[in-house]
């Protein structure tokens, strides 16, 4: 795979736990869930962020190490990527970033987090012959694997939109999961009402959006139509207003409509934002959907 991701990837997760904990996300991520197993599995070593109630003191005195009591269903959790590619993916944000690199390193930064909590995850994407989907594993083969595969063809036009895709998953992928979409403006405006209410039905779902740049400033460079933008446009303020205006509008529609069913979603506009906007999305959405 491309290391270079992969050290990005690291060297992010490590400053931000430095800033917190080397167990980042254990607590959180795990909190996501809605409801419990009461049913007992096993021990493990206790986690940052873990509930204290579940500590094992008995077990825990024997051994020395601090014990808790771990449940069925928070053992394993099916993580499953859907992430979006094309000409698309080849633009830029609103503040220069690449959307491909923020869309690989986004993929690879939740998937590094998950891998770390034992949990089992797959992508599912479409390229240009239809359908990748890899199967639900975890360990570090897997996850190179994850990452290899979306790198390799986020550049090739994808044969089905992110909504046919998730239709998909709706239709042929039977088991309780956390969605994760990688995806930008234009695959969170293909979402609709009916799509998200099956997705929902047994799955969380949230969305990482990967900012767009505006029709606005120098040089702009249309990667779907091939060409540059028209000059004349590119320093009008009214057609930048006009443009921010209709952008704003279609976010507070779509979150009105997230809201409906309990998805979160983050948009990112630079790499260094990555690991605070996972953070905040994870947290968001936790404490929407308790209850």
């Amino acid at each position: 795979m491309n290391y270079d991701y992969l050290t990005k990837i690291r060297s992010q997760v490590a400053l931000y736990s430095s800033k917190k904990s080397s167990n980042l996300l254990s607590g959180e991520f795990r909190s996501i869930y809605r409801g419990r197993s009461l049913d007992f599995d096993d021990l493990r070593e206790y986690a940052y962020g873990d509930n204290v109630k579940d500590i094992d003191w008995k077990a825990s005195s024997k051994t020395g190490k601090m014990l808790i009591r771990r449940y069925i269903a928070e053992k394993k959790h099916n993580i499953l990527f859907v992430c979006d590619g094309g000409s698309r993916m080849l633009a830029d944000t609103s503040v220069g970033a690449s959307k491909m690199d923020i869309a690989i390193t986004t993929l690879g930064t939740i998937a590094f987090l998950i891998d770390r909590h034992g949990d089992d995850f797959a992508l599912i994407h479409s390229i240009d012959k239809g359908y990748d989907y890899t199967y639900f594993r975890s360990g570090n083969v897997h996850f190179e694997n994850v990452m290899n595969r979306y790198a390799e063809t986020i550049k090739k036009e994808p044969k089905y939109s992110i909504a046919q895709v998730l239709d998909y998953v709706t239709e042929n992928i039977r088991r309780n999961m956390v969605v994760f979409v990688i995806t930008d403006m234009a695959g969170v405006r293909g979402l609709d009402e009916k799509l998200l209410k099956k997705l929902t039905y047994n799955n969380d779902v949230m969305i990482i959006n990967i900012d767009d740049a505006y029709l606005h400033g120098e040089n702009v460079f249309d990667v779907e139509a091939g060409r540059y933008a028209d000059s004349m446009f590119l320093h009008s303020n009214l057609l930048f207003k006009a443009e921010k205006r209709n952008r704003d509008r279609h976010n507070a529609e779509m979150e009105e409509i997230f809201k409906r069913y309990k998805v979160g979603m983050t948009t990112i506009k630079n790499e260094d934002e990555i690991i605070d906007n996972i953070v905040e999305l994870f947290e968001r959405h936790r404490y929407e959907n308790i209850g």
